[in-house]
């Protein structure tokens, strides 16, 4: 990579005015929103490129890895023969789908309690669940109060805005190496007479962190003895580098009686890397949730988008019952699937190869991403101040030694017109900028789960750049925003 260089006055005169006259007024004031914008700014792109500069990215949502064969394949064929795409179906959506996914999320709760397809929704990705459950709660409890533990994915803190709902982010207290954003007592003193909802992702996006079984534990039975309901979003769940670290929210929900105190959303977007098909679903015993979400479901688009890839998600739901299972149970899962047409019109050998080929895709890509996050950390070596364990496989995030003080909005700017480097740092994931300069200083999420050439370079992108502005920070554009 050549030396990086200071762009000179006038290029960074037409960025602030772009920003200032055109950004700033016609877009939503909040931190991620003003990112978007920029970064996707064609005027601004194209002064980018006339400086020659490449686009990159470290920070992404998106994994970079391709999605198992034996799925596209099993898209194509149902696709072949219309099968799944040419209907409309129940709200909730396609019952096979929905029979599958119960028999799959029954087995970890081994008959203490048990899920029916009636207790599932498909919904448009992980994202549609989420904001359905919004919707909910803006219809029945609009003056309630949501507990969110933060940072978070941002989409709850958009639909909170969006529905006008009062959502309080839990501070984290985070000095030092060893200390967690995730801990249930930061969450708990916070409750109140007026909270109805508790949000948590496990793993925590964009932390990596796992929830412990007493972190769970502890907010389940509050939430037990308070009538509260607790939206677990596990979209990371299977992506666990140790799965005997993770703990199911619904398996200790179950020991405590607590299952109607509970609702779980997941996707196909990260752990499967089939982001564009819109594949997500929640599920709850909770069936007041449940009636509303279906009704909310049909008003919105008659049916789930996610029915369509009911051949997926069925043969997905069997493998990784396998999984959960082992293999040596694998006629049972398969006896136990035999209502489900996906799974009984194939035979013992095509699903035995079917699961075995699944494995070690799924193998390679943990090894994968274990070892790009492993190089992240060497590459980066001081620059990180804090980071936390290597505990699941997609995105991080890590404090950057020396920027202290430094204003988070303008650095992210500088970095991008002068490196091409679209980076997401710590006010795209909760609290306001001003929240994150003052108290928890500079912190960027970084998706080993990128192309690891394109990602190293990124992060080198990073550290020199970090180094010629900390040389030179008067020479940048300065807009001092607080955002």
């Amino acid at each position: 990579m050549k030396n990086l260089k200071i762009p000179n006055i006038k290029y960074f005169k037409k960025v602030k005015k772009i920003i200032l006259n055109e950004i700033l007024p016609s877009t939503n004031r909040e931190f991620n929103n003003i990112r978007r914008a920029i970064y996707s700014n064609k005027k601004i792109l194209k002064l980018i490129n006339d400086q020659g500069i490449n686009i990159d990215e470290i920070s992404s949502g998106v994994s970079d890895r391709k999605a198992y064969k034996g799925y596209i394949k099993q898209i194509i064929s149902d696709m072949k023969r219309d099968k799944y795409y040419r209907n409309y179906y129940p709200s909730k959506g396609n019952i096979e789908a929905r029979n599958a996914l119960s028999i799959y999320e029954n087995y970890k709760l081994k008959n203490v309690a048990s899920y029916t397809p009636e207790d599932f929704c498909l919904t448009e990705g992980s994202t549609g669940a989420i904001t359905m459950i919004f919707e909910y709660f803006k219809k029945y409890y609009s003056d309630s109060e949501i507990i969110i533990q933060s940072p978070n994915y941002y989409l709850y803190k958009f639909a909170a805005n969006y529905y006008n709902l009062k959502l309080l982010e839990v501070e984290p207290a985070i000095k030092q190496k060893g200390d967690s954003f995730i801990k249930s007592e930061n969450i708990l003193k916070n409750i109140n007479k007026n909270t109805k909802l508790i949000i948590i992702t496990n793993p925590a996006n964009p932390s990596g962190e796992l929830f412990t079984k007493n972190n769970l534990l502890n907010i389940l039975k509050i939430a037990k003895e308070k009538n509260i309901l607790v939206l677990v979003d596990e979209l990371f769940a299977e992506l666990v580098f140790d799965s005997k670290q993770y703990k199911y929210s619904d398996v200790i929900a179950s020991s405590i009686g607590a299952m109607n105190n509970l609702v779980i959303v997941k996707g196909y977007s990260k752990s499967k890397n089939l982001v564009g098909l819109r594949i997500g679903y929640l599920f709850s015993k909770n069936k007041e949730l449940i009636e509303a979400i279906s009704q909310i479901s049909q008003q919105r688009s008659s049916y789930s988008v996610a029915s369509n890839f009911t051949g997926l998600i069925s043969l997905d739901s069997f493998i990784q019952s396998v999984r959960f299972n082992s293999l040596s149970k694998i006629k049972q899962v398969i006896k136990d699937f035999k209502i489900i047409p996906t799974i009984k019109n194939k035979s013992y050998s095509e699903l035995m190869n079917e699961y075995r080929s699944y494995i070690k895709y799924f193998d390679s890509l943990l090894l994968y991403y274990s070892k790009s996050y492993d190089e992240l950390i060497t590459t980066l070596g001081r620059d990180v101040d804090i980071s936390f364990p290597k505990s699941s496989a997609f995105n991080t995030i890590v404090k950057i030694n020396g920027l202290n003080g430094v204003n988070s909005f303008d650095f992210m700017v500088n970095c991008f017109i002068t490196t091409g480097l679209k980076t997401e740092i710590g006010p795209c994931f909760g609290f306001s900028q001003k929240i994150w300069d003052e108290k928890f200083g500079f912190w960027v999420r970084l998706t080993f789960a990128k192309n690891k050439s394109k990602f190293r370079l990124g992060l080198i992108k990073f550290k020199k750049f970090k180094q010629l502005y900390l040389k030179n920070k008067d020479s940048f554009l300065n807009t001092n925003l607080s955002l």
